[in-house]
């Protein structure tokens, strides 16, 4: 399947137009016109990732976090981003980043994380906003929908204790950070992807309970004086099932190889 269409497909999915302004996403390396027989998805684009990547053959890389992100002066083998570089345009493979858009988008990170936790109950986009773009790949009008906030309520309540050990359970973690009594009912639960902390201010007269990765100390400190609850899955735990929706989503309209790498957290317990 040539590169610019799947990338057509891609922006009816994930419209880079809903990407926050300060990211970097779409094609970051590459040639559009490129035939792409094998892909590779992974969190971050790892020196790992790409040599894993060099190993299979594959054509094109799908990132959730940007390959490149802040401006680069030169590419050369003294840095660790040159030599990515380098080794990504020597063996011909493309890279594809979806942030934010993937996110923010309808039906995409945020939604799917909610999906795996099968918690019962209706999800509301805050911030939800739609519009018509022209896919001059794709030569058609797509309607673009997103939010920036996902917030489900429940059919019925639960405890905190209770989401933790399902969010435990469904994302197949050991252990999650929490802030508040444990034994607290609640109903809305506010969800946003990787470090959405920025976002909770907003909505948290709104919900019962936070979601989110990165939490930093002070923020955590306040919520807690303030009675309220957050749940930091962790910054790579939250997203780490980029890797299993991309699969999902591409696979309806790519019927080449895919492989997911999921790499190493950075993180070790000690």
């Amino acid at each position: 399947m040539r590169l610019r269409d799947i990338i057509g497909e891609l922006e009816t999915l994930y419209h880079p137009k809903i990407a926050e302004d300060w990211d970097n996403v779409g094609l970051l390396v590459g040639d559009e016109n490129r035939d792409i027989n094998k892909m590779l998805f992974c969190l971050d684009l790892t020196e790992k990732a790409v040599d894993e990547a060099v190993e299979k053959g594959v054509d094109l890389i799908i990132s959730h976090h940007p390959a490149i992100f802040s401006g680069m002066k030169r590419i050369t083998t003294e840095n660790l981003q040159g030599r990515k570089v380098l080794k990504l345009i020597e063996n011909k493979i493309a890279v594809y980043s979806i942030h934010t858009n993937c996110d923010f988008a309808a039906n995409g990170l945020n939604d799917f994380v909610f999906e795996k936790l099968e918690l019962n109950g209706n999800v509301e986009i805050v911030n939800q906003y739609e519009f018509d773009e022209y896919n001059f790949r794709k030569n058609r009008i797509d309607r673009i929908r997103g939010g920036s906030v996902r917030i489900k309520t429940l059919d019925h309540e639960i405890s905190l204790q209770v989401l933790v050990e399902k969010i435990k359970y469904h994302l197949g973690l050991d252990y999650v950070r929490f802030v508040g009594d444990k034994n607290r009912k609640i109903r809305r639960i506010g969800l946003v992807t990787g470090g959405g902390s920025s976002f909770m201010h907003d909505i948290k007269d709104r919900i019962d309970v936070f979601l989110t990765g990165d939490l930093r100390h002070h923020e955590s400190l306040d919520a807690l004086e303030e009675g309220g609850l957050l749940v930091d899955i962790g910054h790579y735990e939250s997203e780490y099932l980029f890797a299993d929706l991309m699969e999902r989503e591409i696979s309806r309209f790519f019927d080449g190889e895919m492989i997911k790498y999921f790499g190493e957290e950075v993180f070790q317990l000690g």
